[in-house]
């Protein structure tokens, strides 16, 4: 059981290892660390209210700016609330 312990113990460590390695690693390498950052007007249309999330990376400072397949979702569905 003890060598059982000791091997989900090793693995736990790697892991550790690996995230920290990963926090420090470009973006190109391992991709953005998107946090939200807030809201935008979706753009919709004419009196439109809808609003789309914009993220930016913890990295390296780059912001989605509201434009993700969610925000084009959201745009969408406003068209088709509004028989476009």
């Amino acid at each position: 059981m003890s060598d059982l312990l000791d091997k989900l113990d090793a693995a736990r460590a790697e892991v550790a290892r690996l995230e920290r390695e990963a926090a420090g690693a470009p973006c190109a390498e391992v991709g953005h660390r998107w946090k939200f950052r807030g809201g935008k007007n979706a753009g919709c249309g004419d009196g439109c209210g809808c609003s789309v999330p914009v993220h930016e990376c913890e990295a390296c400072g780059d912001c989605d700016y509201g434009d993700t397949p969610a925000a084009d979702e959201v745009r969408q569905a406003c068209a088709e609330g509004r028989g476009e």
